[in-house]
């Protein structure tokens, strides 16, 4: 089981600060997109490669990373500045 932490708009969205994901470990960010894809079907778009970043112990990671049943999974919407 991993726990997935949820920021802006896919928090609001869902209604939820986390998430505790039954997936096996170690998996990859990839398949953890897709469990989500899969749990939250009606909101699938917040997880999809286009709209989330997924940052795995505090750093930004891509769709390949290893997550093991300890680490700290976080999406959120890409972030901008102005």
């Amino acid at each position: 089981m991993i726990r997935i932490y949820f920021f802006a708009k896919i928090k609001e969205e869902l209604s939820l600060d986390f998430f505790d994901l039954d997936i096996k470990t170690p998996c990859s960010v990839s398949e953890i997109r897709n469990s989500l894809i899969s749990e939250f079907n009606s909101h699938k778009y917040l997880f999809s490669i286009d709209y989330s970043i997924c940052a795995v112990n505090q750093e930004l990671s891509d769709d390949k990373k290893c997550v093991e049943s300890n680490d700290e999974v976080a999406f959120f919407p890409p972030v901008t500045g102005g």
